[in-house]
């Protein structure tokens, strides 16, 4: 595990070491890129294969190829210390001053248009990998948690309302499968990410005899974007890449706002880890959730991205536009920091077992089985059997007694109220009933809370995670085999 890092803020009910995951989603503000410095190096990598496919193509001659790549490497020098020099008409500019008017030749059968938009998916597609990581790291934690606890028994609630009983390993599978769908999502917009614009050139593509492929193939491109108006207009893939954020980030913000709720005063059924927490400059007794609201302020913030991007596009034509709103590195950075947060919320989080059991037995989410058991038993309808239960519950709140002290006297009496009559149930009937282990233990059904069950879900989500994992390497060694084949590419040329 990460050592934590020390803080002079840590004082209070907080004091100690704040853990690195949650320190993050201090420093990821002050850190964030520009747009253009991100995207710097992936131009970088074009420049070098755009160079490669046109001696390849004899569109240029070996020497004026070998003269530009060393060129390339001087003028990043200068770039890396200069950031006006990172975008493309300085940039070349610097190129032209280092190597002569052979530098002029680079820009070949291409425009800034396809550059900017094969840059700004290079970027997106190393981005895209990086939050699939975290969601994966995300969802093993959820899945090892959701193992330690299938014989936890909560309360689940509806509308704010104590509804069930279940286990909190159902509860956690629950945002396993939600996990899950985003990893779906993700992973599916890789491939529409992953292809490559160039020789789209600005628009119309260009009468020089490029290899398109060849280019696409050096910088790790799956494919193409065939059409070449499509290759510089084309923006949905930003648009999905940053609702796919909008969507995962609200059920991030559902966990932690459970969790937020779990841990009140009022509540006490979960306790976050010190190392999560944060104090009160004023107030000695205060821990506060602000691992939870930190990430919960990343995923109302990502809102933001969505609907400008959205706005920008509807109000253009089709066609390349810098009016087109960016996926910025910062709205990329903040949802890694939330997701790397709450992983680390949910693997440290100390549940309260005696007193999320003593919610269950206590507050009435029994109440549906001792409705099915009355419909099973004495066989009258569901509708007759909830107003039953329903008097009984009306009576036990008026006299003060708790959902686990119900008794035969009680449910007889509701009984006589609702039919005009005594029914056929016993003392252990209506005991079994009410137990919220029982409950739990009744619903084995596929997805439900019983552990077997959630058991079996347990083992479907760690091969689902293993088929993750093993993806995610493959795709990170097909990039990597591209990037050493440009490399490979280079030194061919220059010698």
């Amino acid at each position: 595990m990460n050592k934590h890092v020390a803080d002079a803020t840590r004082i209070g009910r907080a004091s100690g070491a704040k853990a690195p995951e949650f320190q993050e989603l201090y420093d990821f503000d002050a850190a964030a890129l520009t747009l253009t410095s991100a995207v710097f190096p992936y131009d970088s990598q074009i420049h070098r294969a755009h160079v490669v496919m046109l001696a390849t193509q004899e569109i240029l001659t070996a020497d004026e190829a070998a003269t530009i790549l060393k060129g390339l490497e001087k003028a990043d020098e200068l770039a890396a210390a200069d950031a006006s020099l990172r975008t493309y008409l300085p940039y070349e500019a610097a190129l032209k001053r280092e190597i002569g008017n052979v530098a002029g030749k680079m820009h070949i059968g291409r425009s800034r248009n396809d550059l900017a938009n094969a840059g700004k998916r290079m970027f997106l597609r190393d981005q895209l990998l990086r939050t699939i990581s975290a969601v994966i790291d995300l969802r093993e934690a959820v899945v090892n948690k959701a193992a330690d606890h299938l014989e936890t028994v909560m309360v689940v609630y509806t509308q704010r309302k104590e509804a069930q009983p279940i286990t909190l390993g159902h509860y956690l599978m629950a945002i396993s499968e939600n996990l899950s769908k985003n990893l779906d999502r993700y992973r599916q917009l890789y491939p529409r990410i992953n292809q490559c614009p160039l020789g789209a050139a600005a628009t119309a593509g260009t009468g020089w005899p490029l290899d398109r492929d060849l280019t696409a193939s050096l910088l790790g491109f799956d494919g193409l974007v065939v059409n070449s108006i499509e290759g510089v207009a084309g923006w949905d893939h930003v648009a999905e890449f940053a609702s796919d954020n909008a969507i995962f980030l609200a059920g991030i913000s559902r966990l932690a706002s459970e969790i937020q709720l779990w841990s009140t005063d009022e509540y006490q059924v979960a306790e976050l880890d010190a190392s999560f927490a944060g104090t009160s400059s004023i107030m000695p007794q205060k821990k506060n959730p602000d691992s939870l609201e930190r990430s919960r302020k990343a995923a109302f913030a990502a809102m933001g991205p969505l609907v400008g991007i959205l706005t920008s596009l509807n109000g253009i034509e089709y066609q390349y536009s810098a009016a087109r709103v960016e996926l910025e590195p910062r709205s990329i950075d903040a949802l890694i920091a939330a997701t790397h947060a709450m992983t680390g919320v949910v693997r440290t989080l100390h549940p309260n077992k005696e007193q999320m059991l003593r919610y269950a037995a206590e507050n009435y989410a029994t109440m549906t089985d001792l409705t099915d058991m009355l419909v099973r038993r004495i066989g009258i309808d569901y509708r007759e059997a909830h107003e039953i239960v329903a008097r009984v519950v009306i009576t036990a709140i008026e006299r003060g007694i708790k959902a686990n002290r119900i008794d035969l006297a009680l449910v007889q009496e509701a009984a006589v109220a609702q039919i005009g009559h005594e029914i056929d149930v016993s003392e252990d009937e209506i005991k079994d009933a009410l137990d919220p282990v029982q409950n739990v233990r009744r619903r084995k059904g596929k997805g439900m809370p019983a552990p077997q069950a959630v058991q079996a879900a347990i083992d479907d989500a760690r091969q689902s995670l293993k088929r993750n994992r093993i993806w995610f390497n493959d795709t990170l060694k097909a990039l990597a085999a591209a990037q050493q084949r440009l490399e490979t590419s280079v030194e061919t040329i220059v010698g």
